[in-house]
């Protein structure tokens, strides 16, 4: 009975020595993000280009003068970027100017047209109030864009609104480019 007893007893600390599992360290999984970041500066903040008369073309630059790559993008974000541009009607004084959108001044009607680095002496960009156009396709992270402008000032201006001063404005948005 003694011997019955030892092997029982046996098999039984064997049965729970193999019943019992072993377990290693839970294992993980290490997870790594970051926003995407979608943020661009520009080194030229102001335009001012003063008095012009009828016709008269300034660019946007130190002197006036054509100057292809006066103002800098910079993408500050961590994703590649398109870029696009867009302006405003000049206001101020009597009669307001209107942006062209067709590239064609006329009476009391300017023209901006934007430069692209690749022909950056060729103002090619139409730069339009009635909608965002392209200005620059995937900028990359960190990666800088040089650009100018060329302003065509008016065909025939009123006459009571001489010398008025006008303000306009040129907007930069960036997205993601996919």
């Amino acid at each position: 009975m003694k011997k019955l007893l030892i092997s029982l007893a046996l098999v039984m600390t064997l049965i729970v020595s193999f019943a019992t599992p072993t377990f290693a360290a839970d294992p993980t999984v290490t997870i790594t993000m970051a926003a995407k970041i979608i943020a661009i500066t520009n080194s030229q903040a102001t335009w001012t280009i003063g008095a012009v008369e009828v016709d008269d073309v300034v660019y946007f630059s130190a002197t006036g003068a054509q100057d292809d790559d006066y103002s800098r993008i910079t993408n500050t974000g961590n994703v590649a970027v398109d870029i696009e541009i867009q302006g405003t009607d000049a206001e101020g004084g009597a009669y307001d100017w209107t942006l062209s959108n067709t590239g064609t001044p006329g009476d009391q009607i300017y023209s901006l047209k934007a430069n692209s680095e690749a022909t950056p002496t060729v103002y090619d960009i139409l730069v339009k109030s009635a909608a965002y156009v392209d200005l620059y396709a995937d900028l990359a992270a960190s990666d800088t864009y040089d650009w100018s402008m060329k302003f065509t000032a008016p065909t025939a201006f009123h006459g009571s609104d001489a010398g008025a001063n006008k303000t306009a404005t040129v907007t930069l948005v960036a997205s993601e480019h996919v």
